[in-house]
This record gives C-alpha cells, structure tokens and sequence, in this order.
C-alpha cells in the first residue's frame, strides 16, 4: 500500500497541478480539462518567469484533442511543434517524472501515424514509481481507472470546447 511518506515526497517534488493534469489525461482523458489545468498553472506565473515545459505539457494534451474529435490538421500542427519542444525542454520534462526520449519517439510516430488508424489514447512515459502510484491511488479514490481508453461516444467529453462555449 502506498504510504503517506512517499505521499508528502510525491507532493514536494510535483506542483498540485501537474498531478491533476496527469489525473484529467489517464483516468478521465480529458484532455480539454488538462490544458485548463496547466495554463492556470503557466499563467500564475509572471511571465519572464514563465517556463515552456508547460506549455509542451499543455499542446500534448491540446494535440490528443484535436485528434480524438477528428482535426487532424490541427493535431498534425501541434504534433510537428512538439517534435522542437521536446528537444528543447529535455530536462524540464524528465524533472517531472517523464521519459523524454521515449515521449519523443511516441510523438513523432503519432504524427506519422494520423489518419491512417483509429484514435488511441496515449499514455505519457512515466518514469518515476513514486508519482505513477499518487496518481492511481488518486483515481482509485475517485473510483476511477487508471489508463483506461476514452469513451469516443462521450459527446460531452470528445467535443467539450463546444459545450463550453454554449455555457459562456
């Protein structure tokens, strides 16, 4: 069972944000909800202080997004991006757990790959045990499943900037 030592580590090292982005990406793949999440994140921040990782983060999210609901032009967009951004922020992205080589590899083969299959919902390479298990107990506590698939006939989810506009 996870500990709450390991809990207060977890929690040192990874702002509350970046948990809940993780959360909203494997156990709810909403991914419109993690680009809010992060960019309230990223824009806390004065702006000279602000670091690009987020935003890599955030676009990975915005990319899945696009694609799932079918705008592969802007996926394809976001995707040629993050092939740059991934590079750039390296070590940014492996202080936050992530296996940056392999989230590399994974982009490029995704955009590679758009339109030519059906939607997979991709799993971010996580490399740190300790984050990986916060977050599965965190879903398990929201009796939700860590990695599951995205429910495609979920209007709601797959579409959800309209549903936003609608409310605004």
């Amino acid at each position: 069972m996870y500990n709450e030592t390991i809990r207060k580590q977890v929690m040192a090292i990874y702002p509350e944000a970046y948990i809940k982005y993780l959360l909203y990406f494997h156990a709810d793949r909403d991914y419109f909800e993690c680009h809010e999440v992060l960019e309230d994140h990223w824009k806390r921040v004065p702006k000279p202080e602000r670091e690009s990782h987020w935003v890599t983060l955030i676009q990975i999210a915005v990319a899945l997004y696009h694609e799932r609901r079918g705008n592969l032009k802007g996926a394809e967009i976001l995707y040629r991006r993050l092939e740059k951004r991934i590079d750039k922020d390296q070590e940014a992205l492996h202080a936050l757990g992530l296996d940056q080589r392999q989230l590399h590899k994974d982009i490029m083969e995704r955009k590679r790959f758009l339109g030519k299959q059906p939607f997979v919902d991709y799993n971010l390479p996580l490399n740190d045990q300790a984050l990986i298990d916060e977050c599965r107990e965190r879903s398990a506590k929201e009796v939700k499943e860590w990695q599951k698939a995205s429910q495609l006939e979920d209007h709601a989810l797959v579409h959800k900037h309209r549903e936003r506009w609608k409310e605004g």
